[in-house]
């Protein structure tokens, strides 16, 4: 396609030149109104499989999947967006056809699709689905009270936008130290079937708040969040570059009457509410031959000790040792149900320790980067291992591999994961 716009160019040129007129005035591009794009990934995981582990346990106690499964997924991201002067309106879809050990079939969603209006320059009123991206940490965002929850595991994956009317208002100053602010304000009402359905039940409306400064070269972020059946959230993040090399950032969180589930090793459940305070610090340096170090600790105010997490994992094993006896699946049925809160928030303990190192186009591989992440529970010293790589050959083509490797003894969070080795490969266009 580019080699015929070439020729279609070079043939008007000539043929200019023969009508014996050298004009070489180049007339502006004219800004089209409406952009289209998507990507398209084909992903294969494979999962060899620990039969010594709770996790396992509880999923498969019924099942024998032998030592290994495999999944495959092939995924379409559709965008378009349409600009009419001050009016915008915005269309991102996904579609994924999954196929796994238990089930296969295809899932449809809209990510975001909104529409915009900016009257001017310092003001934008949206309407509709979109992407909500607060807060500062890389793995995690304790502040960013209505993020859909990042999965730790792969931080950059596109996430599903919040339902919401908001306003963004923002004003900026030429002199003394305070530079923008900016103000946020969304309404997420809660719809059932369709609408922010994880933010309490059908017709409550949500309110979020973002305080935005840039003072002396750090971004700040004071954020509010609340609704009929969500608990009172105060926020804070910051971010600032100490030299060109180096960035810190950091994220604060307080919630009030927070419920939390605690599970005994006989399985007894008691409920409790609480005000936990949750906080992030994290740094990332790039040193002088193109690498790149990221590290952040995560203090999860509502997570579980090394003692409760030891409890949580006795129990499961127990109910399962009285399945193997009695052959009542009730008795694991029901402890499939007690764990579901646990499992649902992906890392549920209370310290964390994250640290990716990366490597750009090491021995002079161009567009190729390795990288090794790790995640560690540090209140249970289990941990996470990752190493990686990225490779872009060519344009808008990226080919990716990982292997995930999680390590602990027993009664462990990732000593008890139920894959005990898992690599994946799956290669990207974008258009």
């Amino acid at each position: 396609m580019r080699f015929l716009i070439f020729i279609s160019g070079m043939v008007l040129f000539a043929a200019q030149a023969v009508a014996g007129e050298y004009d070489f005035t180049i007339p502006e591009a004219q800004k089209k109104s409406y952009e289209l794009g998507g990507r398209l990934e084909s992903r294969y995981i494979y999962h060899q499989l620990d039969d010594e582990s709770t996790r396992y346990k509880l999923t498969y106690f019924q099942d024998d999947p032998g030592a290994a499964t495999h999944e495959f997924k092939e995924s379409l991201e559709l965008s378009a967006t349409w600009k009419k002067e001050i009016f915008q309106a915005v269309l991102l879809t996904r579609h994924e056809f999954s196929d796994t050990w238990a089930e296969s079939g295809w899932t449809h969603d809209v990510y975001e699709g909104y529409v915009s209006l900016r009257p001017s320059p310092s003001l934008t009123l949206d309407a509709g689905k979109k992407q909500v991206s607060w807060g500062k940490g890389y793995a995690w965002n304790p502040a960013a009270f209505i993020n859909p929850a990042k999965d730790p595991d792969d931080p950059g994956l596109s996430l599903e936008g919040r339902s919401q009317i908001g306003m963004d208002l923002i004003k900026s100053f030429t002199k003394g130290p305070l530079a923008n602010v900016g103000v946020t304000a969304l309404l997420l009402p809660v719809m059932e079937d369709w609408a922010n359905t994880d933010l309490g039940e059908d017709g409550d409306l949500n309110l979020a708040l973002k305080l935005y400064l840039l003072w002396q070269d750090t971004d700040l972020d004071f954020i509010f969040f609340d609704g009929p059946d969500q608990p009172q959230s105060f926020g804070f993040d910051f971010a600032k570059n100490m030299a060109e090399n180096i960035e810190i950032h950091g994220e604060l969180a307080l919630r009030k009457d927070v419920s939390r589930l605690i599970l005994d090793e006989t399985g007894n459940t008691r409920q409790t509410k609480e005000n936990p305070m949750d906080f992030l610090f994290g740094v990332r340096y790039l040193n002088t031959v193109d690498t790149t170090f990221i590290a952040e600790y995560y203090h999860n105010g509502s997570g579980y000790d090394k003692e409760e997490t030891k409890d949580f994992f006795i129990y499961q094993e127990e109910a399962f040792s009285q399945w193997l006896s009695s052959r009542n699946a009730s008795v694991m049925q029901q402890a499939a149900q007690k764990t579901r809160s646990y499992y649902s928030r992906g890392n549920f303990g209370k310290d964390y320790l994250y640290l990716k190192i990366s490597q750009k186009e090491p021995f002079d591989i161009l567009y190729f980067t390795p990288y090794i992440a790790t995640i560690v529970n540090l209140q249970d010293s289990s941990f996470n291992l990752q190493p990686g790589l990225t490779f872009t050959p060519i344009t808008n083509f990226e080919l990716n591999l990982r292997v995930s490797i999680p390590m602990g003894p027993d009664n462990t969070e990732f000593g008890e994961k139920p894959d005990a080795f898992r690599p994946e490969i799956w290669v990207r266009y974008y258009f």
